[in-house]
């Protein structure tokens, strides 16, 4: 491998760890709050104080809900719905949903974890302003279940309601109804409101996501760089990001909005609205020494004047980051999938990458055999470029001697000099660059494998070889403590692909001085291993066995390439070369 080619690598690598690290969406503030911050209360010893009357009980409630009141007094029930791909309960304090445990995917230790993680009050609520001036939470209020049944179940292609009821008074209500599917993650979300057309200040409600999701990766700071919450609405996505414990994070457009959502590395939970919304609300904070993410993310509604009854339907998915699952909702929500730059590596995941892969799977059960058989596509479809670079190095190595000589000729004309250059270059039919192009083009594909095997929940948990898991790095020691550019682990994948980067540049041709290639010889593998260690396995068995499959080829290409060649290209070299010699010659004349 030439110069160029190292040089080549290292600027895109470089470039790479720069842009993850610093080229972060910038956070503005909102202009308000979806909750209001509850007030810290200092409580005298209970002992040294009289128990409340139950007149003073319902003036508190009184004071805080209003005409609510009577709804927040009540007793809690749950049902447990269980369906082909989860488990999920519900409670009729809120008529919210306060667990969802996966049955396919599972945590670090492979066991079930809840996604939601405020199931103290539950994810799901309505938040408006009554007309008396009171903030109702619907998680503070006691629904009526439609379903005396503690548990149900539904698969395949049935259907399943859970509805609750609260009755505010005679002529006002709100009616809350799940529907099930047997094999979707998708559940239907209606919300009724009877007789509020003229009591809901602003006449505006929101349909809340209370909470982050709970994470279940082993790599938790890994985890939290990739959990945000978001909106899509005016062709755009809008991303809050609540990386730094010391700030409060707000984001809030008005607008038609096609989902909100809250994700983690592999999860998202979403709700997409069936009519048009007045705009998006998106609050998101950090715990102070550690690494979870709390958001919320919320639906703004108007509620039309005057109109009786408002029904409005919402769609809602919480499930695994899965771009065909997502996707085949038709909303845009694999838009929250990062697949890096919108302009050039999205498309090669989108339209190459996860086709292909998802195309093989169907043949192929294991990831880390079609990563192999991607990596040796690949490899025959730059094979055109392969064997040109190669007849380029070959032919640039036999112009050496005549470029050093104009170097040494021209050194106090550098102008003359690269002109000369340039002349030998193209009638020798040399492209100086022809040695790096099939680096620079497989780089938009290598840097959108990383980004899919980070982001893709195909390959989480899946294991080849001794990588038990090829979304993550495959360490086989850990130091319990990090070393600065490596890690605080040992991985195999990146060892094996810096020994085959040795291997390969040492089959292959190259125009440059030994010297320097003695250093690059050492220094690119040592620097692909500090880049490799702490990416994913997938990607370095990719990089892997590409180089593998490379180190074949370029052998193969150095056993073919005939004397015929070698001569022609001689002989184009030294016709290149005969004007500068009959130059000097003339010189020597006059």
């Amino acid at each position: 491998m030439d110069r160029n080619s190292v040089i080549g690598f290292a600027l895109i690598a470089a470039i790479m760890i720069v842009w993850l690290q610093f080229m972060k969406p910038e956070q503005k503030l909102g202009l308000e709050k979806a909750t209001a911050p509850r007030e810290a209360v200092q409580k005298a010893p209970t002992d040294s104080l009289p128990a409340p009357s139950p007149a003073m009980a319902a003036t508190a409630k009184a004071d805080s809900f209003g005409s609510f009141a009577q709804a927040s007094v009540g007793t809690e029930k749950t049902i447990t719905v269980n369906n082909d791909l989860f488990t999920a309960k519900l409670s009729s304090k809120g008529a919210t949903l306060k667990s969802l445990v996966l049955k396919k995917h599972f945590d670090v230790n492979g066991k079930p974890f809840n996604l939601v993680s405020s199931g103290d009050k539950g994810a799901l609520s309505m938040l408006f302003l009554s007309s008396d001036g009171k903030r109702i939470d619907t998680r503070d209020l006691y629904f009526r279940s439609l379903d005396a049944k503690t548990s149900e179940t539904v698969t395949g292609k049935e259907k399943l309601s859970v509805s609750y009821v609260l009755d505010v008074d005679a002529a006002r209500s709100i009616t809350v109804t799940y529907t099930f599917s047997g094999d979707s993650y998708v559940v239907d979300y209606d919300l009724k409101l009877n007789g509020f057309g003229s009591t809901i200040a602003g006449n505006a409600y929101q349909l809340n996501w209370d909470g982050g999701l709970v994470y279940s990766e082993k790599d938790k700071v890994d985890e939290s760089a990739n959990a945000l919450a978001g909106a899509y609405l005016g062709g755009g996505l809008l991303k809050l990001d609540a990386s730094d414990a010391k700030k409060s994070y707000q984001e809030e457009e008005s607008g038609k909005a096609e989902w909100i959502a809250v994700r983690n590395k592999y999860f998202v939970s979403a709700i997409i609205p069936q009519r048009s919304t007045e705009g998006v609300y998106l609050q998101g904070s950090k715990k102070a020494g550690g690494e979870f993410e709390n958001y919320v993310a919320a639906l703004k509604m108007a509620v039309p004047v005057g109109q009786n009854v408002v029904d409005d339907r919402y769609r809602l998915y919480v499930g695994p980051l899965s771009y065909n699952t997502v996707r085949s909702l038709g909303v845009g929500l694999e838009k929250i999938m990062d697949f890096g730059w919108d302009w050039l590596t999205r498309p090669f995941a989108e339209y190459l990458i996860l086709p292909i892969f998802n195309w093989m799977n169907k043949y192929v059960t294991n990831y880390g055999l079609i990563i192999i058989i991607f990596a040796f596509l690949i490899k025959m479809v730059t094979y055109p470029l392969s064997l040109a670079s190669t007849k380029s190095m070959k032919k640039m190595a036999a112009l050496q001697p005549m470029m050093q000589e104009l170097q040494e000729k021209y050194k106090d004309n550098p102008a003359k000099m690269q002109s000369e250059l340039g002349r030998i270059y193209k009638e020798a039919g040399v492209n100086p660059l022809g040695g790096c192009l099939p680096t620079l083009i497989q780089m938009p594909l290598l840097f959108a494998m990383f980004y899919v095997f980070r982001s893709s929940i195909q390959l989480r948990q899946h294991g080849f070889l001794w990588a038990k898991d090829l979304s993550v790095p495959d360490s086989i020691f850990d130091f319990g403590f990090s070393i600065p550019l490596y890690g605080d682990h040992i991985a195999l994948m990146p060892i094996l692909m810096a020994v085959t980067v040795f291997f390969q540049q040492k089959i292959t041709p190259t125009a440059q001085p030994n010297e320097q290639m003695k250093i690059m010889l050492w220094m690119f593998p040592i620097m692909m291993l500090l880049f490799f260690n702490n990416m994913p396995a997938g990607l370095g068995l990719y990089y892997l066995m590409f180089n593998v499959f490379s180190i074949a080829q370029q052998a193969y290409m150095n056993a073919t390439i005939t004397d015929e060649d070698k001569a022609a290209a001689a002989k184009q070299v030294a016709a290149a070369t005969k004007p500068a010699q009959g130059s000097k010659k003339g010189g020597k004349k006059k």
